[in-house]
């Protein structure tokens, strides 16, 4: 089988400290992939990686993927571009025509409302405004792949709900990371956990996910869970985990004699 894009054995090392260990994936025509992952596991330099701005230190990544959209999660600051500018520079990297690149940019700068900015420099925008470039720029020249790392952020819930509905609508492979719910229910397909920039757990349909309350006696007894997001306050912990893997969640932490003092199904 041809792949849109195919990572394989890839190994990411960097001032001596291993981000990703042999991280294997598949993106086909109709992948909608979220990776999950705490801060610091590896999911925003899987994603660049994949969207060939780094390197892999080993492994490799290929693909029919012609064109990739890569939207950061933080939009470069100090850039001395007005809006406008920036969006017919970055499109003009990856070909198309001019007037369909202008007929385009039209169209999604009026869905965002973003046309009273397009001639203000990108130095004195908002953060939203920002986010909305950044996702134009990834959407403009109408790419092979989408490739998404916290595409919410900074969005008010109007363009939050713009940006969602448009994601699944089109008819574009997309690898993801997001903590907004909204965003996950609407959108993902599979599920991809990294933990320590090792692949722990995949799951084929995006699952529902649960919040775990406990209290604990050691930090010790919290390493190695697979969980998507952790919240400490002294000897209490809140997670949030996977439907799929709550179970198994639950009876570990009853192994290492933590108090289990809610676990709550979220929708």
């Amino acid at each position: 089988m041809s792949f849109i894009l195919e990572a394989v054995q890839v190994n990411k090392e960097i001032d001596g400290r291993q981000i990703l260990q042999n991280i294997s994936l598949e993106c086909s025509n109709d992948t909608r992939l979220l990776i999950r992952g705490k801060n610091g596991s590896g999911k925003s330099t899987l994603l660049k990686i994949l969207a060939g701005i780094t390197e892999p230190t080993s492994g490799k990544v290929e693909g029919s993927a012609r064109k990739i959209g890569y939207v950061p999660e933080h939009f470069p600051e100090n850039l001395r571009f007005k809006v406008k500018e920036y969006l017919l520079l970055t499109s003009s990297f990856q070909g198309g025509s001019k007037a369909s690149i202008e007929k385009e940019l039209i169209k999604l700068t009026q869905m965002f409302s973003l046309e009273p900015f397009l001639h203000t420099s990108l130095k004195v925008c908002s953060k939203g405004t920002r986010q909305k470039v950044g996702i134009i720029q990834a959407l403009i020249t109408k790419p092979d792949l989408l490739l998404l790392d916290e595409p919410l952020t900074g969005l008010d819930a109007e363009s939050q709900q713009i940006l969602i509905r448009l994601l699944r609508e089109e008819q574009i492979p997309i690898i993801f990371t997001s903590h907004e719910e909204a965003l996950v229910t609407n959108l993902a397909k599979e599920v991809l956990q990294i933990e320590n920039g090792q692949i722990m757990i995949q799951i084929g349909k995006a699952a529902s996910q649960k919040r775990i309350r406990v209290e604990y006696r050691m930090r010790e007894d919290l390493k190695g869970l697979p969980v998507s997001q952790m919240h400490l306050d002294g000897n209490i912990a809140v997670f949030t985990v996977e439907g799929d893997v709550s179970d198994h969640v639950l009876r570990e932490l009853l192994r290492k004699n933590c108090s289990i003092l809610e676990v709550k199904e979220l929708k």
